[in-house]
């Protein structure tokens, strides 16, 4: 009988260890934790400043001198979402912020090594998706 009242108070504290009201964790949003981005290739994630998800960090390496370029297109033309180009040490080095359009564009001529971009949500209106990709116009 005593087993029968212990049942609810641990189901109670199973459901409070859950966090069911806690916001998912973004894998990606410090510098640390960005994804690949290989050249050449489109990739897909989102911005949800209401979310909790305000950046997103992704990482790729040149292995040429050359121009980057790096685009990003939005669901939303109209987001007000932001993007930086940054070297391997995280000092961002190229910034363009969306104004009224769905593309973010992102060029520079580069050395060989390691980059970030980071995409920032820095208002509560860029909430969306996007695309991003990058290429490399060598010397």
């Amino acid at each position: 009988m005593k087993r029968l009242h212990a049942l609810p108070a641990l189901l109670a504290a199973a459901l409070c260890a859950c966090g069911g009201d806690e916001k998912p964790e973004d894998d990606d949003f410090e510098r640390h934790l960005a994804k690949p981005l290989p050249m050449n290739k489109v990739f897909t994630d989102s911005l949800s400043a209401n979310g909790g998800d305000l950046s997103d960090w992704k990482i790729f390496n040149a292995d040429q001198p050359g121009i980057i370029t790096v685009t990003l297109h939005f669901d939303k033309p109209d987001a007000d979402c932001e993007a930086y180009l940054a070297d391997k040490y995280g000092a961002k080095i190229e910034r363009e912020t969306q104004s009224a359009s769905p593309y973010i564009r992102l060029t520079r001529r580069i050395e060989p090594g390691r980059f970030f971009v980071w995409v920032h949500a820095p208002k509560k209106s860029c909430t969306t998706q996007y695309s991003i990709e990058s290429r490399l116009e060598p010397d």
